[in-house]
């Protein structure tokens, strides 16, 4: 393994603990149009920028003909503002940041979510948000023409390092979701699966046999991550 110089973090359940907000936003907003949400939606969804993840989820549940986009965001957008303003942060979260800095590791935040989305989540994080060196919100970013799975994301994130990477193996990635663990392989990064089981399919390590040789660990939160294993700086303890 590369000796690891920088760290991009997702953001929706890596940093925050947001997944609970849309999965109650999806499930309110479906049961308008006589669907329900469940783990197999979620976990399609997972990952992949807001449009895609909103267009996706219509035709598995069949009604892209008859909902459009904006109908179904105009109810979820109402039931997600409230949800997503309270989300904390998840266990491991500010230690592993703060060490990573005080180490003088860059670290980025490498999102699916748009801009209108992401303020809805961070009205109380601002100082938090403040310590990532940048933020590429792969949902509204311009320079970003696929979302994930599709290495672009983590691509265009590794370019805006003040000092990027010398090479994509040197570039720590965490994620929750296998769309995201797809992508940031595909952007042949270092890559940490941190799965919020609650959240994903039963079956979600047959979904990710062909890429679980290639990660780099499984992880079930990042108070288990191991440092040593990336010869990072360890844990003043």
């Amino acid at each position: 393994m590369a000796p690891i110089t920088h760290v991009i973090f997702d953001y929706d359940g890596v940093l925050q603990d947001t997944e609970r907000a849309y999965s109650l936003a999806n499930d309110v907003t479906l049961k308008h149009f006589g669907r329900s949400f469940n783990n197999t939606l979620k976990s399609g969804m997972m990952g992949r920028c807001r449009e895609d993840a909103v267009q996706w989820v219509l035709h598995q549940t069949g009604i892209a003909d008859t909902v459009t986009t904006a109908e179904y965001n105009e109810i979820y957008d109402r039931v997600l503002q409230v949800e997503l303003a309270n989300a904390p942060l998840l266990p491991g979260v500010v230690k592993l940041v703060e060490h990573l800095l005080k180490h003088n590791i860059p670290i980025a935040v490498c999102t699916g979510s748009d801009e209108r989305e992401f303020a809805q989540k961070t009205p109380k994080l601002a100082e938090f948000i403040s310590k990532f060196e940048n933020i590429v919100l792969a949902g509204s970013d311009s320079e970003v023409k696929r979302g994930k799975p599709a290495p672009d994301p983590y691509i265009v994130t590794m370019k805006r390092f003040t000092i990027p990477p010398k090479t994509p193996a040197n570039v720590l990635v965490f994620e929750d979701s296998i769309n995201g663990a797809r992508s940031g392989l595909a952007a042949g990064c270092a890559t940490v699966f941190v799965p919020q089981k609650e959240f994903i399919t039963h079956d979600w390590e047959e979904r990710i046999i062909d890429i679980k040789p290639l990660l780099a660990a499984t992880v079930d939160s990042l108070t288990e991550v191991d440092l040593d294993q990336f010869e990072l700086p360890g844990y003043d303890e």
